[in-house]
């Protein structure tokens, strides 16, 4: 029998380190199902789903919870498959503003929708013309509810402001 947890953990961290734990998960018959690990300047920060064996999790989760440099939090959860047909991609596009995330998560959220990963950037552009301009561009992962459809919310994102894109990735 198998036993899924997440593991979460900040701190000071190499890919050694990172390698490490994967080769301890999988010497112990585990795997990683999913993964988001993002440095920011000298920090780690990320979320792990495991699945193991019943009777090797507690070495897995000891390994991580040793490492004296991260901050580790192990939460156990129950094995359900993943619903894949109702995921999605997006992509935003609009001139950065006060709010702008807030609005984006407020809307999904109103509408009872699963934010998988978002990852939110901000360029700023500047030509020889003297136009001067900050963007503000966000990929989201999303799971809608099964009375959803996909291009109802792309209309209602849009909507947010006159300038918004919404691209549906593959």
């Amino acid at each position: 029998m198998t036993q899924t947890f997440i593991v979460s953990f900040i701190g000071n961290a190499v890919p050694a380190d990172i390698h490490r734990l994967t080769t301890i998960t999988h010497e112990h018959g585990g795997r990683w199902l999913t993964s988001k690990i993002n440095y920011l300047e000298d920090r780690v920060a990320a979320l792990i789903k495991v699945e193991a064996p019943e009777e090797t999790t507690p070495y897995i989760k000891e390994a991580f919870l040793a490492q004296s440099n991260l901050l580790t939090h192990i939460t156990d959860c129950e094995n359900q498959p993943e619903a894949k047909n109702t995921e999605f991609h997006l992509r935003i596009d609009a001139n950065d503003r006060a709010g702008i995330v807030n609005d984006i998560t407020h809307l999904l959220d109103s509408q009872r929708i699963r934010v998988l990963d978002m990852n939110c950037q901000r360029i700023f552009v500047s030509d020889s013309n003297g136009v001067n301009a900050n963007l503000f561009i966000a990929h989201i992962s999303v799971r809608l509810p099964k009375n959803l459809f996909i291009n109802d919310i792309v209309n209602e994102l849009k909507s947010l402001s006159e300038d918004t894109k919404v691209m549906l990735d593959k």
